[in-house]
């Protein structure tokens, strides 16, 4: 009896331990199970929520996109039709602009074009903001000596008596102020051609010069000459 006893406790050990090992697994498996994330769905994805739509192909997403017309219109060419005219008038887009109550950005200006001996021609390009006006200045030693007030639908202006060295500024205004002087937007004078012209003006006083030395050269040889005709005519006088 007792014999028979021993293998029957054995097996009631085993299946007590067996459950309990399941208990301990379920509990163990609940303790470790993620929280809800109902809290932050609305900010991220969550990472165990299957994603079966598949991304937009590109031909879907290209078509959605409008087709941009922009406007042939130049910032760099004067006394051209508007872009809004030509937004109203085509259904072009035109560059975004600031409104006219922020102070304009600088105008980009171009190689300056000397004109003679001392003028300059000045030409730039608009900026992307409204512009009632632009300034042209001429600085010399941080001293404003000539402005020139200049249309806005204007890119070009024509300075005289631009000295070498001379700071040359475009500035450009509307009710919300005057854009700020940058690299882009001033330049120095530096003429060209002033060593051709020095040689010029050298070659041509030499030229002078010279001239009038040929010319007194001459007068005296011909001084000389006289003089001994006068003399070789006497001397044969007096021996007659």
């Amino acid at each position: 009896m007792l014999g028979c006893g021993r293998p029957v406790i054995l097996l009631l050990s085993f299946s007590f331990l067996d459950l309990s090992f399941v208990s301990s697994s379920s509990s163990s498996s609940q303790s470790t199970r993620p929280r809800s994330h109902s809290s932050v769905e609305n900010d991220y994805y969550s990472v165990y929520e299957d994603v079966t739509n598949e991304p937009p192909s590109s031909s879907s997403t290209q078509s959605e996109l409008p087709d941009l017309n922009p406007c042939n219109y130049d910032m760099c060419v004067e006394q051209q039709q508007t872009c809004l005219d030509l937004a109203e008038a085509t259904g072009c887009l035109c560059p975004g602009l600031s409104n006219g109550f922020t102070p304009p950005s600088p105008p980009r200006l171009l190689p300056l074009t000397q004109r003679g001996d001392k003028g300059v021609l000045v030409h730039w390009c608009a900026p992307t903001s409204t512009v009632i006006y632009y300034n042209v200045k001429v600085i010399r030693n941080g001293k404003v000596m000539e402005k020139i007030e200049v249309e806005e639908r204007k890119r070009a202006a024509l300075l005289e008596d631009v000295e070498s060295g001379m700071h040359i500024c475009v500035e450009a205004v509307n009710k919300g102020g005057v854009s700020a002087e940058d690299h882009q937007s001033c330049a120095t004078f530096e003429p060209q051609n002033t060593d051709t012209g020095l040689a010029l003006k050298l070659g041509i006083v030499g030229g002078v010069v010279g001239l009038i030395l040929l010319l007194i050269l001459a007068l005296l040889l011909w001084r000389q000459k006289s003089r001994q005709k006068f003399t070789t005519r006497t001397d044969t006088e007096r021996v007659l």
